[in-house]
C-alpha cells in the first residue's frame, strides 16, 4: 500500500478505559512517531500481528516511536476492561492499551477493519496505513524512515525476519474458509426449525452435513444476536471447514472456566493437529479455558477440508465465532 501523500492531520484519540498505561494523547506526541493499531481480543488476524508489534516496540521505543493499541469491541463481550486485559496479558503486550468502548477513536479515525495499523510522522500527520495482515516489512520501513525525518541518525537494524512462512515474500497461501458466525445477526445456521431471536431452540440432527460457510447445531440452544448459548448438557455444533487451525470465541457461565469436546471426522484430534489449548481425557479431545477467549482448538498439521464436531458438556456455554488459518508454501513449491 502506498504512503499516504496528501497531508492530513491525525485526530485526537477518544476518551475510553486505558487498559494498560500510560495515557498517549496524540496532540501530546509531538516529536514522537506514532503507530496506532486497532485491534479486538478475540481476532486471530489480529493476533497473528502482535509478535511483530512487540518487536517494533522492543526496537523503536527508545528511537522515538511510541505504539498504542487500541481495542475496538466486535461484541459486547469484548467491551469488558477485564476481558481485553487478559487478552493483554496472555499476548505479553508491552505498550499502551485504550479500550475503545463505543468506537468513539475507531469513528474518528473512519476505520473500517480489524486488525488496521496508521502511522503519524513527529509534525502529527498520517502518513501511512495498512489493513490485515501482512507487509510487515513494508511497515518497519516506514517506521525507519518516519524515525530518521524526526532525527534519528544512527545506524537503522535490519528489518525484521519473518516470523511464520506466510509471511515471506512470494508466499501463497491455500484459501480457508471464512469465519463464521453462530448468533442470529450474522449467523449461517442451516436448520429446519431457523433462528428464533431470544428463544431456546430445540435442534434436531441434520440430514446432511452444511455447505463451507454454514453450521448445523443439535440439542437445546438459546438464539441471540451475537452467541449461541447451549441450554443442556452434549449440545452440538457441527460443520465442515477447509483449513490448517481453528479458533473459537467463546465464554462460559459467570465467565468461568469450560470445554469443549473436539472431533475431527468423527474422531479425536490427531496429535500433529491439536491446538495449545488442548487436553485428552479417556481418549478425548477436549479445548478448555479459564476465562472469555479465542480458544485455539486445532493448530499445525496438513491444510485440509475436515468435517468439525464440537460437543459441550455443560450448559450455558457462549459460542460467537470460529476462526480458520491457512498454511503457506513458496511461490517456487506452488503446481499449478
Amino acid at each position: 500500500m502506498p504512503p499516504i501523500t496528501v497531508p492530513l492531520r491525525a485526530p485526537e484519540l477518544a476518551s475510553g478505559v486505558w487498559v494498560q498505561g500510560p495515557e498517549v494523547s496524540i496532540g501530546a506526541s509531538r516529536g514522537r512517531v506514532v503507530l496506532v493499531d486497532f485491534w479486538e481480543a478475540t481476532c486471530i488476524n489480529c493476533q497473528r500481528t502482535l509478535p511483530y508489534l512487540v518487536a517494533w516496540h522492543e526496537r523503536y521505543a527508545a528511537r522515538g516511536l511510541t505504539i498504542v493499541g487500541v481495542q475496538t469491541p466486535e461484541f459486547e463481550l469484548t467491551a469488558e476492561p477485564a476481558v481485553v486485559a487478559q487478552a493483554v496479558a496472555a499476548a505479553g503486550l508491552p505498550y499502551s492499551i485504550l479500550l475503545d468502548a463505543d468506537r468513539a477513536t475507531w469513528e474518528r479515525f473512519a476505520n473500517h477493519f480489524w486488525p488496521a495499523k496508521y502511522l503519524i510522522d513527529a509534525r502529527g500527520y498520517l502518513r501511512y496505513e495498512h489493513f490485515g495482515e501482512g507487509a510487515y516489512g513494508e511497515t518497519e520501513e516506514h517506521i525507519q524512515a518516519l524515525l530518521r525525518e524526526a532525527g534519528d541518525t544512527a545506524e537503522m537494524p535490519p528489518l525484521l525476519a519473518p516470523l511464520r512462512a506466510e509471511d515471506r515474500p512470494g508466499a501463497v497461501c491455500h484459501p480457508a474458509t471464512r469465519e463464521i458466525h453462530f448468533g442470529w445477526h450474522r449467523g449461517r445456521l442451516i436448520a429446519a426449525e431457523g433462528y428464533r431471536p431470544g428463544e431456546d431452540v430445540r435442534h434436531a440432527a441434520a440430514a446432511e452435513l452444511p455447505p463451507e460457510g454454514a453450521f448445523a447445531a443439535r440439542g437445546l440452544w438459546r438464539h441471540e444476536a451475537e452467541y449461541l448459548e447451549s441450554r443442556e448438557a452434549g449440545a452440538e455444533i457441527e460443520l465442515r471447514a477447509s483449513s490448517t487451525g481453528v479458533g473459537l470465541v467463546v465464554a462460559s457461565p459467570e465467565n468461568g472456566a469450560g470445554e469443549v469436546e473436539v472431533r475431527v471426522d468423527g474422531e479425536p484430534v490427531p496429535p500433529d493437529e491439536r491446538g495449545p489449548d488442548s487436553a485428552v481425557q479417556g481418549g478425548r479431545t477436549f479445548a478448555v479455558w479459564r476465562e472469555p477467549r479465542l480458544v485455539h482448538l486445532l493448530a499445525g498439521g496438513p491444510f485440509r477440508s475436515r468435517r468439525l464436531l464440537l460437543r459441550f458438556p455443560n450448559a450455558g456455554t457462549r459460542c460467537y465465532t470460529l476462526s480458520f488459518t491457512t498454511s503457506c508454501v513458496a511461490g517456487a513449491e506452488v503446481v499449478h
